[in-house]
């Protein structure tokens, strides 16, 4: 295994730990509450109620009852529920991957913003560099001058 895929392995585990915890934050008693709401009004979970409410009312009314009804009933709703749950995956997985890239991207153009900081301090560091140099020449040549000067006055007295 390749580093690479070693940490895409890890940064990947660590993202999933972070949904988790983010999933955990949403999921308090007032947001399951709402969804009971929300899941209750589905077509579904209607018919899945007053099928239950039948079968309570019928206790011991019934002698015949309708194994196979109520078994393509409750197969269909489940695969009905199945479909549903599918999609919303699919489209919680979508939203991952956009996520994924949002992420990457803000993570390039970060990296290349600094970049550019750096060369643009580094290139400053050299240009101050050689402003440096030129003032050191000018500041030895005059140096030289002044001494060469003292000499022709003291050898003139």
């Amino acid at each position: 295994m390749s580093g690479a895929h070693i940490d895409q392995g890890v940064q990947t585990e660590v993202e999933s730990i972070e949904f988790k915890k983010l999933a955990a934050q949403w999921q308090n008693e007032e947001y399951t509450e709402r969804k009971k709401n929300e899941v209750l009004k589905n077509e579904i979970m209607k018919r899945i109620k007053e099928t239950t409410e039948l079968i309570e009312k019928a206790e011991g009314k019934v002698e015949v009852f309708e194994w196979d009804q109520l078994y393509d009933l409750s197969s269909n709703i489940l695969e009905e529920y199945t479909k549903n749950v599918d999609s919303t995956l699919n489209r919680l997985d979508k939203l991952y991957h956009k996520q994924c890239l949002w992420k990457e991207t803000a993570f390039v153009i970060d990296s290349h913003r600094g970049a550019t900081s750096i060369g643009k301090a580094e290139e400053w560091m050299k240009q101050k560099e050689k402003h440096l140099e030129y003032k050191q020449v000018e500041l030895e040549r005059s140096a030289n001058e002044i001494r060469k000067t003292v000499e022709r006055l003291t050898k003139e007295k």
